[in-house]
């Protein structure tokens, strides 16, 4: 038996406690609470310096259909639809996927908007041309994130097109504690379940190993653009 072969069980175990766990529940109900007083979408769109470039990438390699991480009410979602993409929002709060598609009707968009977690993206292989998620996976430990890019990798057709935002991040206001992998567990009130992470250079690297790494520069605010292809 070869050491991989054997390791592998191990590491599916700790991902399914990690995943079936408080901590992790409390994350995904803190997004819920988060949306819940917001009663509509704030339509106007962030000023972001690498804005732009995202649908320029995405036609530059011939994308159409793109999915959406941690959509929230959608803004990515409707500035991409605009620009011509067809496009599929997910996001873990029903509430906020429920005020991104009546924002979507208003316009006569047409997008698909679902409540999933991230780190079961039960999309059938090659679904999309171009997967996006801008700040999304701050919020998850290292070995979720590990899974999902790879899920990522087999929603999207051969040769498609990642773009990811990583903020940088720290540890900010409030109470938490640390998970071994340095992920930042908040306990206070006004923040209790979310989970931060930083994520490296060398880190994004080594997770997006198998792809062909396009992209991986600093904007102007801190937040680093990686763009990667299968």
């Amino acid at each position: 038996m070869k050491f991989e072969d054997a390791i592998e069980p191990c590491q599916d175990k700790k991902l399914d406690e990690l995943l079936t766990s408080d901590v992790y529940r409390e994350n995904l109900e803190f997004w819920e609470k988060a949306w819940a007083p917001v009663k509509a979408a704030y339509t106007k769109l962030p000023s972001l310096s690498y804005l732009s470039s995202i649908p320029e990438t995405l036609k530059a390699n011939k994308a159409e259909t793109v999915l959406d991480l941690g959509c929230g009410t959608g803004w990515l979602s409707v500035y991409l639809s605009r620009e011509g993409f067809s496009l599929t929002g997910v996001d873990i709060s029903n509430h906020a996927i429920k005020l991104a598609r009546e924002w979507a009707d208003k316009e006569d968009l047409v997008i698909r908007f679902d409540v999933c977690d991230l780190a079961d993206l039960n999309y059938p292989d090659s679904s999309f041309d171009a997967v996006v998620g801008n700040s999304i996976f701050e919020h998850f430990p290292l070995m979720v994130t590990q899974t999902m890019v790879n899920r990522i990798r087999r929603i999207l057709v051969p040769g498609g097109t990642f773009i990811g935002c990583f903020d940088k991040v720290g540890g900010g206001p409030g109470q938490y504690f640390e998970l071994p992998d340095k992920t930042h567990v908040y306990t206070d009130k006004e923040r209790k379940g979310m989970l931060l992470r930083y994520y490296t250079n060398e880190e994004l690297k080594e997770i997006f190993k198998p792809w062909r790494i396009e992209t991986l520069a600093e904007t102007d605010t801190g937040t680093r653009v990686l763009t990667a292809r299968t």
